[in-house]
């Protein structure tokens, strides 16, 4: 579909029924998926996943509509509902955009060409699992092969062009015998032949055993705990972040001041929707405010908080870029309201390796996935959950996983900022950034 000249026909159609502006959120997708479980593989190819989201604006009131329908009609019928429920308006206007408008990166054709290829996708797949039960290790394995490509278009009624780019993803995951996992996530074509031994890597460093709390001696007590890049970035994006935001700060919610040491010294810590092929990578956000990188703590001082429009507009400031359709629950991206919402996220790598971080640790955990941090408080950044996907320290080594059932990590995610003591010089690329393994105090509940 041409999402362009169906733009300009949003646009005559909002003229037509006089509105003052209009901000549009268009995509339309194709993806793949090879979903893997155990030695079955199935594939499923959605064709044209179409969304629409619109913001509407008329004298001094707002009004949004989410639609999934590439259908006129439906979209002047839901305008017209939408407005009967009009709420006061932030602002008299959307963003107008003028050219030029950055041109970033975000599209393989290498990975687009997969979706003409399922077969291929198949056989890749297939090559994963067999390569994971050669090891000998496998009582389950779960995981799939996901191929995306995705046409974004981002306007506004009176900017003179719309912002539109193609991007392509790629990922593949798997986890093995439900006690570990792993990933590749990229919007270029990666190395297949690390895809292919996803699954036999992991399992291959499953360790022999598992432990607990009691047996290690350290239940109820505060220890060095390594948090993986995977759980580092939930911490960030969900809880550390709700204190970035500016719409937090107004609302006096807010732990974090500006100019104030708020981590460890040895923190650097950015936002970023300009790197090519990453996440979030696009020109602008979803208001139309050009995309750019955001150093949000320098050697352990908050630099910046992160602000959309309406909040920008608040304190007489611009938008950093953070303002995107964020879904919360179950919301889906068109039906989303503006929200702050952090880019990508990067911070910069430290000067030990991982194993010399590990080494330096008597009795320890390492931390990569915990059950259920969804329900971690964003208010204040209190946590306390299931050890899900880890290790455990013992004397310098990575010696056990932890018994399923038995462990409970308990901490703060603000504190856990202060608390870090060592970045890994490794980092992992994880879909929505890049970050490092740190090392932090959290308390074995």
């Amino acid at each position: 579909m041409d999402l362009i000249k169906f733009a300009e026909k949003v646009a005559r159609l909002s003229r037509k029924l006089k509105v003052d502006d209009v901000e549009l959120l268009l995509t339309n997708k194709r993806t793949l998926n090879a979903r893997i479980e155990n030695r079955e593989i199935s594939l499923e190819l959605n064709e044209a996943i179409f969304s629409v989201g619109l913001r509407i604006l008329k004298r001094g009131r707002i009004a949004y509509l989410p639609v999934t329908e590439p259908n006129l009609d439906l979209i002047e019928l839901g305008i017209q509902t939408a407005l009967v429920k009009a709420a006061p308006a932030p602002y008299p206007s959307f963003v107008t955009i003028e050219p030029p408008v950055q041109k970033l990166f975000a599209f393989d054709p290498a990975v687009a060409q997969l979706l003409e290829k399922p077969d291929e996708v198949q056989k890749t797949a297939r090559l994963l699992v067999n390569r994971a039960y050669e090891t000998g290790k496998i009582e389950t394995i779960e995981g799939r092969i996901w191929i995306e490509v995705e046409n974004r278009l981002v306007t506004t009624l009176h900017s003179s062009e719309p912002v539109y780019a193609e991007r392509t993803g790629f990922s593949a995951m798997v986890e093995i015998n439900s006690k570990d996992f792993d990933f590749v996530g990229t919007r270029r074509l990666p190395d297949m032949e690390e895809v292919i031994a996803l699954g036999a890597t992991v399992a291959n460093n499953l360790p022999a055993t598992e432990t607990t709390p009691e047996a290690e001696g350290i239940k109820g007590k505060t220890v060095p705990a390594i948090i993986h890049p995977v759980m580092l970035e939930e911490m960030i994006r969900r809880l550390v972040a709700e204190h970035l935001y500016a719409t937090t700060v107004q609302e006096g919610m807010s732990r974090l001041h500006l100019g104030e040491r708020v981590a460890s010294e040895i923190v650097t810590l950015w936002d970023d929707a300009t790197v090519p092929y990453d996440g979030n990578t696009f020109p602008t956000d979803d208001e139309g405010s050009p995309s750019r990188k955001n150093l949000i703590i320098e050697k352990g001082i908050l630099k910046t908080f992160l602000y959309d429009r309406a909040s920008a507009l608040r304190e007489g400031k611009e938008s950093t870029g953070n303002g995107r359709r964020r879904p919360i629950l179950i919301e889906d991206e068109h039906e989303a309201p503006i929200r702050c919402t952090i880019n990508d996220i990067y911070l910069a790598p430290g000067d030990k390796s991982l194993e010399e971080i590990v080494k330096g640790i008597n009795r320890g955990v390492v931390i990569k996935m915990l059950l259920g941090f969804h329900t971690a408080n964003r208010t204040t950044g209190d946590f306390s959950n299931s050890l899900y996907f880890g290790r455990i320290i013992r004397n310098g080594e990575i010696t056990a996983l932890p018994e399923p059932g038995r462990w409970a990590i308990k901490g703060n995610a603000l504190d856990c900022l202060k608390t870090i003591s060592a970045i890994s010089r490794e980092t992992k690329p994880i879909g929505s950034g890049v970050l490092p393994w740190v090392q932090v105090e959290l308390t074995v509940a």
